[in-house]
């Protein structure tokens, strides 16, 4: 049995609820290291089986186009977020990876991503090897309050940060966070909402100054 994609959040849950022996359980988003993920329960014996694939997207002319406007485009054509995978932007266009049963459709539907001119086909490479890009910046935090860390990785002020995460703007490994004072951790991944989303690496170590260094990796 199959589920539809999962969060990292979703994914951890379901390997806390069912302990390894007990059942087998796996977890395959198209490609190694994808976030978003399909889990199987009982024998798999190749990737293959799993109820999904890969779409290419390609943009007509020279566009520069966001993660956001892929999947916002996606969505548009009145498809629930679980029935899709990881997007990967590159250079011509983007892969979609989604579950086999709305492939065909989004094929034949989807045309058009911010007024500009796509086109849908299959994947038909070789398997997919993929690496996430971001953008890389650094900085340094006095703690690693969420509030705080939230100021470093949109450049917004702490008092706006606070502001944002207090509206429910701000979500913390997939969960709405609930409090300014939030400790954020070495690979948490963090959104927020209109801004964008960030993996957060610290080694938590200080600076000279006592503040700790953070790597802020802003998904493209």
């Amino acid at each position: 049995m199959f589920t539809k994609f999962l969060t990292p959040l979703e994914a951890r849950e379901i390997s806390s609820r069912f302990p390894k022996g007990e059942v087998n359980i796996a977890f395959f988003g198209g490609y190694d290291g994808a976030e978003r993920t399909v889990a199987s329960f009982g024998e798999v014996f190749s990737e293959t089986e799993y109820p999904l694939c890969c779409l290419e997207i390609r943009v007509k002319g020279k566009h520069s186009l966001s993660h956001r406007d892929f999947l916002g485009s996606a969505i548009s054509l009145g498809l629930k977020r679980e029935l899709l995978g990881d997007i990967i932007v590159c250079e011509e266009g983007a892969l979609l990876f989604c579950l086999d049963e709305i492939a065909d459709y989004i094929a034949d539907n989807l045309t058009k991503i911010a007024n500009t001119g796509v086109s849908v086909r299959h994947y038909e490479g070789e398997a997919v090897k993929l690496s996430r890009n971001y953008v890389r910046t650094s900085s340094t935090v006095s703690s690693l309050r969420l509030d705080a860390v939230v100021s470093a990785a949109t450049s917004k002020s702490r008092a706006t940060s606070a502001e944002m995460i207090q509206r429910g703007l701000v979500s913390h490994n997939y969960k709405e966070a609930i409090s300014v004072s939030m400790n954020v951790k070495d690979g948490d991944i963090i959104t927020v909402r209109g801004i964008g989303k960030y993996l957060i690496n610290t080694d938590e170590k200080l600076t000279r100054k006592g503040r700790i260094h953070i790597d802020i990796n802003k998904y493209a």
